[in-house]
């Protein structure tokens, strides 16, 4: 629970100093996904889970192509680009779990 609230907290602090804003699904005015908990998906590729919404954020963890993520909402960045925010669940015997942005490219749900 620590490593998830420092995340929440790291990405509100990069948003507040780059000027990005996060959007809950149910409130984007393009028609995004509302996701009410935590929703499935899928990853395409090797793409990296990040601290916040942008390339240039360091990487949490870099799940492989084909593993189940969860997303709960979703962010544009300044580029116009969709992230969404994910729980990963990994390991044999004693299971951990990151948090952290995937890019929309690196995952089933839509972009």
């Amino acid at each position: 629970m620590r490593v998830r609230n420092a995340l929440a907290v790291a990405a509100a602090a990069v948003a507040l100093g780059t000027g990005i804003t996060a959007t809950p699904a149910a409130a984007d005015t393009r028609g995004g996904t509302s996701a009410t908990a935590w929703t499935p998906t899928t990853t395409l590729n090797n793409g990296p889970i990040r601290e916040c919404y942008a390339a240039s954020c360091d990487e949490v963890w870099r799940p492989g192509p084909g593993e189940t993520v969860r997303w709960s909402h979703y962010a544009i960045n300044s580029s116009g680009n969709r992230w969404y925010y994910v729980q990963y669940v990994f390991g044999n015997g004693i299971p951990k779990t990151v948090y952290g942005w995937i890019y929309c490219d690196n995952v089933t749900a839509p972009c």
